[in-house]
């Protein structure tokens, strides 16, 4: 019998790249045959590099040209890892996703959503509930993956300026709860290469809870820099993001996602739970191990001059 295909929408992101680097060494040795889906075709060349079949799928696209291209894309593969984009067009795209999988003869979608009450009023929570929903109903075998903030977001230049040694958020001194990517990347591998012991499961996935004030301290420790945290209000952070040209309705909801934890009425953005040890049988990834693992990215460049701690 052939090994099973297992097809990755989105393998160009943070997450589906994660997949695919998890799912290689069962390619490799033909536990199953893996498939990285792109949207532009100089995005091919690093997977083919690899071994791995690249195939074109622009979500977008079939407004225009509807969903067959779609469909005869996915012919032959048997499970897809679903990873959509943020804003108000992850709606269409994720129908289009499940509506072709499920034309094509797809066993079984692991999608990536958000972790959320389920009586959640933020707007782009919901979207995502709504997903699931109409996944939920596809009569596809599925798999829901919920995430809180992901801890690659400490990397981005927004967050982190590495030069002056300052973390900036827009929470305040809220609490918030963290997962690596990379282990959000091990549970989805072992269910796409077991989805039958997953079928109808919602992995919610959050690590460890910290303020941005506490993980300052931490990188301090790390890095014998004085590390600090200068809060900024939400309403900078949604006039920097929308003058920069992303989607005003979306960074709305991101804004509101900041207003509410800071003042605390977003309760659940700091729950935890023990998924990565029940499904990938082994410890979660700490805030500590992640920072010392990046310890790099948040040391300056040679020629900067980085404030360290007095000497005693």
């Amino acid at each position: 019998m052939s090994a099973p295909s297992v097809l990755v929408l989105g393998a160009t992101g943070l997450t589906g790249g994660a997949v695919v680097n998890r799912l290689l060494d069962a390619h490799r040795g033909g536990e199953l045959r893996l498939i990285a889906a792109v949207r532009r075709p100089e995005a091919a060349a690093a997977f083919a590099e690899q071994g791995i079949e690249v195939r074109h799928i622009d979500l977008d696209a079939a407004e225009r040209h509807g969903s067959d291209p779609v469909v005869a894309e996915l012919r032959g593969v048997r499970r897809v890892f679903l990873a959509s984009g943020y804003d108000v067009r992850m709606l269409a795209q994720a129908k289009v996703a499940i509506d072709a999988a499920r034309l094509a003869g797809v066993d079984h979608v692991v999608r990536l959503g958000v972790h959320a009450a389920p009586e959640t009023t933020v707007v782009h929570f919901g979207w995502h509930q709504l997903v699931d929903a109409y996944l939920e109903r596809s009569g596809l075998g599925y798999t829901h993956l919920r995430p809180t903030a992901f801890m690659q977001n400490l990397l981005m230049p927004a967050m982190s300026d590495v030069a002056s040694a300052v973390l900036t958020h827009y929470i305040g001194d809220a609490a918030t709860s963290w997962v690596d990517t990379e282990d959000i990347a091990e549970v989805a591998s072992v269910v796409l290469r077991s989805p039958a012991d997953h079928h109808g499961r919602s992995y919610e996935l959050g690590t460890e809870v910290a303020t941005i004030g506490e993980i300052g301290a931490l990188l301090s420790e790390l890095t014998g820099r004085d590390w600090r945290y200068e809060p900024k209000g939400p309403a900078e952070f949604f006039t920097a993001m929308t003058a920069a040209g992303a989607d005003p309705v979306y960074m709305d909801c991101v804004r509101n996602v900041f207003e509410r934890t800071g003042e605390g009425s977003l309760s659940e953005v700091a729950d935890t739970f023990d998924t990565v040890e029940r499904v990938a049988g082994r410890a979660a990834t700490s805030l500590r191990s992640f920072l010392s693992r990046h310890r790099r990215h948040f040391q300056p460049a040679p020629h900067a001059n980085p404030r360290r701690f007095p000497a005693a």
